[in-house]
């Protein structure tokens, strides 16, 4: 009996002991974490969705979107952009996976992705976000390296919107582009870079100038597909590119929505660099079009169907 007290203690002081590991156990504090927890910590909403043994990394201003982490597994679903944390540069220096694992394309009953090529621009970009913020659409734009050098606050804008941003190569010049498969590949990489100085981000998504039929070979094919890039086309074309006013783009637009194959996964092409103010005047009508059918407007990211 006399015994007793003193074992108490021991079994105690053992107890005592496990609690303290068992607290401090990674394992332990994953068992016990919520969402709350994330919360707590001022997580972005999208973060919570990761695995949680995942090292991941994230932008200091990351907005709602997805970001693809370190050596993705999967990819992520649902109407949002999905940025990179890293370049392909730095992917091949720190021996992270480069390509991307398949996808299920998206195919809704009606669906229309609005997309824009060649900014950011002063004139016609910054009226473009206006409208799409009053009526809560997001877009997506194909942006030009060398015009984000003109306006990095654009891009910044329409990233921080919510718009999903796409690579459209450096300069837009075919007879440089479409030298090889590298000279290509080489200007998206660097407009890569430009993109990331403005937004601590990079695109997966890229668009070919003037499209890669009669532009791609079987190796620029290839090439985007080692380095993890994938390039989106569009079956819908506005005909702004012709300088056409804005009820004609409208009309073009409608004309072409008539062939109901289209409906599941509608990628409309239109611009806003310069020159290209009536692509701003007819947004608000094209808008309207897509609502009245009800329509669902999609991001592109890595789910959007090929265009045909």
């Amino acid at each position: 009996m006399k015994n007793k007290p003193g074992f108490f203690l021991i079994v105690c002081g053992l107890s005592a002991v496990c609690l303290i590991i068992l607290a401090s156990s990674p394992l332990a504090l994953l068992a016990f974490s919520n969402n709350d927890t994330a919360a707590a910590v001022g997580l972005p909403a999208h973060q919570e969705s990761f695995p949680a043994e995942s090292n991941y990394t994230l932008p200091n201003d990351a907005i709602d979107a997805y970001y693809l982490n370190e050596n993705p597994e999967y990819l992520p679903a649902g109407n949002k952009p999905v940025y990179d944390v890293f370049t392909v540069t730095e992917r091949q220096h720190q021996g992270l996976a480069l390509g991307l694992p398949p996808v299920t394309p998206y195919y809704g009953t009606k669906v229309v992705y609005l997309t824009f090529d060649d900014g950011p621009d002063l004139e016609n970009t910054p009226p473009i976000l206006d409208i799409l913020k009053k009526h809560n659409i997001k877009a997506t734009f194909f942006v030009v390296g060398s015009q984000i050098e003109k306006h990095p606050e654009i891009l910044r804008r329409i990233y921080q919107e919510g718009h999903a941003i796409g690579n459209h190569s450096y300069n837009h010049v075919y007879r440089e582009l479409y030298q090889s498969a590298n000279s290509y590949v080489s200007q998206l990489r660097h407009t890569d870079e430009i993109i990331k100085q403005v937004t601590g981000v990079r695109s997966r998504i890229s668009r070919a100038p003037g499209g890669s039929a009669g532009s791609f070979t079987k190796e620029y094919w290839e090439t985007l597909s080692r380095l993890g890039y994938v390039e989106i086309g569009w079956n819908i074309s506005s005909g702004d590119a012709s300088r056409e006013k804005a009820g004609q783009i409208m009309r073009n637009i409608a004309f072409q929505m008539e062939s109901k194959h289209l409906w599941s996964h509608a990628i409309v092409l239109m611009h806003d660099g310069r020159g290209h103010s009536e692509t701003v005047k007819a947004l608000p009508a094209i808008i309207k079009f897509y609502q009245d059918r009800h329509f669902e407007f999609r991001v592109v990211n890595f789910e959007t169907p090929s265009p045909w």
